[in-house]
Order: C-alpha cells, then structure tokens, then sequence
C-alpha cells in the first residue's frame, strides 16, 4: 500500500506545506488563516475516533 493514499501522511503533508509559507510575505489576514487552519489540524487525531462497536452520543431523531 502506497503511503501518500493514508490520511496520516496527507495531513503531514498539510501541516508540513502551512509550515513552510513564508510569513513575512503574507497579509495579515492571511496569516490568521494560516494559524487556524494550523492549529485545526494539529488537533485531528485518529486516534480519537471511535470504534464501531462502542457506543456514541450520536443519535438520529425520526
């Protein structure tokens, strides 16, 4: 299995590209943007998923 076709290395991939921006030349604004998206995705985890079989609050209202 190709490795780059794993969610863990695109989201390396992401925060590797974020990381690599020069600041400086950026406005404001952007860099805000950049900051969040940053720390956005420094708090994915998936290892905080749950499994199947245990048991959600999620609940489908009929």
């Amino acid at each position: 299995m190709d490795p780059r076709n794993t969610p863990g290395y695109r989201l390396h991939r992401a925060l590797s590209q974020l990381n690599d921006l020069e600041g400086d030349q950026l406005t404001d604004a952007d860099r805000e943007r950049i900051e969040t998206a940053t720390a956005l995705l420094e708090e994915v985890s998936l290892l905080t998923r749950p499994e199947r079989s245990e048991p959600t609050d999620t609940h489908i209202d009929s």
